[in-house]
């Protein structure tokens, strides 16, 4: 059959608009995509391309520790603002709901983990616990005999200030690599070559306190909440309490420590930033000294600590 040339034209225009209008309809009829990118894409490090574990610590110095072994293999958020009292610590709205993204919220043994533990856990499940204190045989809080012996024996705690300590800052290294391990067994060499480094770190810094706290005059200090109770022990120092369990000295309690200040000729009280401090201010009036502000929870963990050591060479 012979076709016109015309009429071979009309053809081919009317199958090329058929097949246009098709692949219209095709387009329009397909799903949107969302460009949102997963979970897992989202915790891939752009730099390094390697996938990142996000963990949750209670207080800032615990992150100067996690970062020191993870490296940007982690990214680490902390519950407690550092200016806070983390033993009575309320966790907000917010950082819970960052808990359901969590992979690891690592403990430190403070009071108010053992108050929110299981909410965590019921928030994300799949979370792992990791107990950094696990090895370390924590003390008792320092009783100066406030007069409450009864009720201290009643609420009787174990010091959670850990972190102060070189020496068992050494062993909580130890326990969080291990930890990392299991999230992460791909990045163990990494992970082990970091923390070698940190231990080695530890190990100096412990050498620099120790030079700069061994030729101090008076080895007993007053400190008004007793969080340095591993620093002093580690390093051969008595620390005085003013403010026990929570409580305020009384009056008696009160001029008790003026007397003893006197006596042992001391003349710094030392604070942090979370408390009241008018009892310290009154003890440093009547002994003629001063107040000085030290805070345990200082983020860098490593020039917190030096630096208290050389304002106690200083002042002590």
């Amino acid at each position: 059959m012979k076709y016109s040339l015309k009429s071979l034209i009309l053809t081919g225009i009317g199958t090329i608009l058929f097949l246009t209008g098709c692949g219209e309809n095709s387009v329009k009829n397909q799903p949107v995509v969302s460009q949102k990118p997963t979970s897992t894409q989202e915790k891939i490090d752009p730099e390094t391309k390697e996938k990142t574990l996000d963990l949750m610590v209670s207080i800032a110095p615990q992150k100067y520790f996690v970062e020191k072994i993870g490296g940007d293999r982690i990214r680490v958020n902390v519950m407690v603002d550092p200016t806070v009292e983390p033993e009575i610590y309320e966790p907000k709205p917010q950082q819970l709901s960052s808990l359901e993204d969590t992979e690891g919220y690592i403990t430190i043994g403070l009071p108010f983990e053992n108050k929110w533990l299981d909410k965590f856990k019921s928030i994300n499940p799949q979370m792992a616990i990791i107990d950094s204190t696990q090895g370390i045989e924590r003390l008792e809080m320092v009783d100066h005999d406030h007069g409450h012996e009864e009720e201290s024996h009643a609420e009787e705690t174990l010091d959670p200030h850990i972190w102060l300590s070189p020496a068992l800052v050494k062993k909580q290294a130890q326990n969080i690599y291990e930890e990392l391990i299991k999230l992460d067994p791909s990045n163990q060499k990494f992970y082990q070559e970091n923390l070698a480094q940190f231990l080695t770190e530890i190990d100096q810094l412990d050498q620099e306190i120790t030079n700069n706290l061994k030729d101090i005059n008076n080895r007993k200090f007053i400190v008004f909440h007793p969080a340095w109770t591993y620093f002093a022990k580690d390093y051969n120092l008595e620390q005085i309490p003013v403010e026990v369990g929570g409580q305020e000295p009384s009056a008696a309690e009160l001029a008790q420590l003026i007397t003893t200040a006197k006596n042992e000729n001391i003349k710094v009280i030392f604070v942090q930033p979370e408390f009241k401090i008018k009892s310290a201010q009154t003890i440093a009036q009547e002994i003629k000294g001063e107040v000085i502000m030290i805070n345990p929870n200082d983020p860098d963990w490593a020039e917190n600590l030096l630096k208290v050591s050389e304002v106690f060479k200083t002042k002590l």
